[in-house]
């Protein structure tokens, strides 16, 4: 619930500083945040084991609604991109000249390889793909993980721009950080736990020595 809070505070935080429609720079961070820590943290957080938001569905449902969720977020996230390459053709500014512009772009094109990833394990029947079902899901969820750490990075990043220095201080900067940390810490426990291999606690009373008897 704390993963959940996070982010509905972060992404209305965001959309109320940008102001959408004062601008074509305010869909940047409107899109972008809408994008990357709305719709695709939750699409994550439905298959998490300890969301009792979700729990009741059926993991199919879960799933269908988990690739809706990435589809429209790859869509904001392209209309993100959109707008802050038109805004710096409007203003003559160079493209790409930092880094979050840089670990921006090359996350949005791991997350259309992702998302098309996705689509092949959703109809892994279909498409007759060489690896079995259950690697697929540890692959995808692992480039998940990946995925998301490229998102935080970015955002992270961002918060050091001239324009997030302008509307936030000091207390609302550390507030930003701390929920974009809590949910990078949700999601790669989620995937973690979920797809690594659990180590197995033997009890102290049990005797593990090799037994030597003769067999009769």
């Amino acid at each position: 619930m704390v993963a959940h809070f996070a982010t509905i505070l972060f992404t209305g935080f965001m959309i109320y500083s940008a102001v959408p429609g004062s601008s074509l720079f305010s869909w940047h961070p409107t899109l972008m945040t809408i994008a990357m820590m709305f719709l695709m943290f939750e699409a994550i957080m439905l298959f998490n084991q300890q969301s009792s938001l979700f729990l009741s569905w059926s993991r199919l449902i879960r799933g269908t609604i988990h690739g809706v969720m990435m589809f429209f977020g790859v869509v904001c996230a392209a209309g993100g991109f959109t707008a802050i390459y038109l805004n710096k053709d409007r203003n003559n500014k160079p493209h790409f000249q930092t880094w979050h512009s840089w670990f921006g772009v090359g996350t949005l094109c791991y997350l259309i390889l992702q998302t098309i990833g996705g689509i092949g394990l959703k109809y892994y029947n279909i498409f007759r793909l060489p690896a079995k079902l259950v690697d697929m899901k540890l692959y995808h969820a692992t480039s998940g993980l990946l995925a998301f750490t490229g998102i935080s990075i970015t955002v992270y990043l961002a918060l050091f721009s001239e324009w997030f220095s302008s509307v936030a201080d000091g207390t609302t900067w550390f507030a930003c950080v701390a929920c974009l940390s809590c949910m990078a810490l949700t999601v790669m426990m989620q995937v973690t736990s979920n797809y690594m291999p659990q180590t197995k606690k033997v009890p102290q009373n049990v005797d593990t020595r090799p037994k030597h008897g003769k067999k009769k």
